[in-house]
């Protein structure tokens, strides 16, 4: 079954939509409470008249009770006036309340109302008649009626007193649950944000340190389906790039220093080629009649001279060969014989080279990359020295640091300030135009921070200068140097 692809959408459309969905959810939020305060409004105004129906109500009774015991006209029509004012209020309640369902108390009221008015007038009539009607029957029952009245008018205030109470909890409580819901939100936004975009950038700007350190690495490349996504893409196609542009440099600075290094390999071929075609020449002389051990003397020579162009055609070759970057433990003291060695005769005889390095410490590294690195230094070194001069090569361990460190010093004219901070620049020389491309210091600083280590230099101007290799030793270096020594 073939994947479903979800549709992606661009950063600043999410972004849009988040907000939207927030913007709205406030919208509703502000329309729902508007309207429970609306409602809440409503009853609180019908609330009021339903006190003022209740105060209306004792009214009637208050008059009801005059007529019964004085029989006076004005008590009669008071009480009729009342009775009007409470049929009108109760109308006036209905229209209020309108949008909600009457409630049957209302209607109840209104209709014993009627009743009540009705009874009046009727008894009205008959005390025209007859004053003994106010003891009779029709009496009793309107007593009865105004009580009954009374009491419905005081429900009535209960009853929307209580609905005002549960619109009001009820708007407290989607109050309560919409701040949980915008509090969530708010929370889950920055997630989102940090997710799909600040992620993403914390990412990038950590690869980025490390490209500036000459690491170049790939980042994982997050799944946001947006422009954060192409970005992290086009990085990793831009990283690639740069290693290969990198690995051309390294390739180019490594052919100017086998240009450097093949008049001194030559140098070194001859003095071999020489001691052959001398110890040819007499073992030739002495071939016919000749001292068979002295002959024999001299084939041991061609054989040993051999030995040493092989040696030396050997190491630069080895040199020189291209191969994918692998870190193995090696012997750091071989590592800087050989590199020495195939740069000594670049160095002038007026300057030393020594070299101190444990037998013991194996470092992990690309062994290729590091005697390039080596050969870059010392080149570097002896150009700085002008007659004679020293350079010394040793290591030490770090055990805080837990990394071996080399240190190679020249007596050269040291290193200026200014230019310390440009020194490991791509293109930066001191050097005469044509003496050089600048690249070589780049290059190696490129290196070590590929075997995570790093390159310092102290140096006081007029006295020398010293470089200092930071590189990490294999896990169990320093218990394996403990139990050794």
């Amino acid at each position: 079954m073939s994947k479903v692809k979800i549709p992606s959408l661009s950063l600043s459309y999410k972004i849009l939509f988040i907000l939207g969905c927030y913007i709205f959810g406030i919208l509703a939020m502000f329309i729902v409470s508007q309207e429970d305060l609306n409602t809440a409004k409503e009853k609180l105004e019908a609330l009021e008249l339903a006190y003022t129906l209740n105060s209306i109500t004792l009214e009637v009774r208050r008059y009801e009770k005059n007529f019964f015991l004085y029989g006076t006209q004005e008590a009669l029509q008071e009480n009729g006036r009342q009775l009007a004012l409470a049929l009108q209020t109760i109308e006036i309640i209905s229209k209020r309340v309108a949008r909600f369902k009457v409630h049957p108390m209302l209607i109840k009221l209104k209709d014993l109302t009627i009743t009540y008015q009705e009874g009046m007038e009727t008894l009205a009539e008959k005390w025209t008649n007859s004053k003994d009607a106010v003891h009779g029957e029709l009496a009793n029952k309107l007593r009865f009626e105004g009580q009954e009245m009374t009491e419905l008018s005081k429900e009535l205030v209960r009853f929307e007193h209580n609905q005002i109470r549960i619109i009001l909890d009820e708007l407290v409580s989607r109050l309560i649950v919409w701040s949980m819901v915008a509090i969530a939100v708010g929370i889950f936004i920055p997630l989102i944000m940090s997710f799909r975009i600040f992620k993403p950038l914390r990412i990038i700007k950590e690869a980025t340190e490390d490209i500036a350190l000459g690491r170049f690495s790939k980042i994982e490349v997050l799944d946001t389906r947006d422009e954060m996504q192409q970005v992290m893409e086009a990085f990793n196609t831009m990283v690639g790039e740069l290693e290969r542009r990198q690995d051309q440099l390294v390739q180019s600075q490594k052919l100017s220093s086998i240009g450097t290094l093949t008049a001194g390999v030559a140098h070194q071929l001859n003095n071999p080629l020489n001691n052959i075609s001398t110890s040819c020449q007499i073992a030739v002389d002495d071939f016919d009649g000749g001292d068979p051990a002295l002959i024999k003397k001299m084939l041991k020579n061609i054989e040993h001279e051999t030995y040493r162009a092989r040696d030396v055609v050997q190491g630069l070759l080895e040199f020189s060969r291209v191969k994918e970057f692998e870190l193995h433990p090696a012997n750091l003291e071989n590592v800087v014989s050989r590199s020495v060695k195939l740069v000594k005769s670049h160095v002038t005889s007026a300057i030393s080279i020594s070299v101190d390095i444990p037998e013991n410490l194996f470092v992990p590294m690309d062994i290729q990359k590091i005697q390039e690195v080596l050969i870059i230094m010392i080149i570097n070194a002896s150009q700085a020295i002008v007659g004679e001069g020293r350079i010394a090569i040793s290591a030490s361990i770090d055990e805080k640091k837990d990394e071996a460190v080399i240190e190679i010093t020249d007596s050269g004219s040291g290193i200026a300030d200014e230019i310390k901070d440009r020194l490991f620049d791509p293109f930066y020389t001191t050097k005469e135009e044509g003496q050089g491309t600048g690249l070589g210091l780049s290059i190696a600083y490129g290196i070590i921070q590929k075997h995570h280590g790093e390159i310092t230099v102290e140096s006081v101007a007029g006295i020398g200068a010293s470089f200092f290799i930071h590189l990490p030793l294999q896990a169990g270096q320093l218990t394996d140097l403990g139990e050794a020594s």
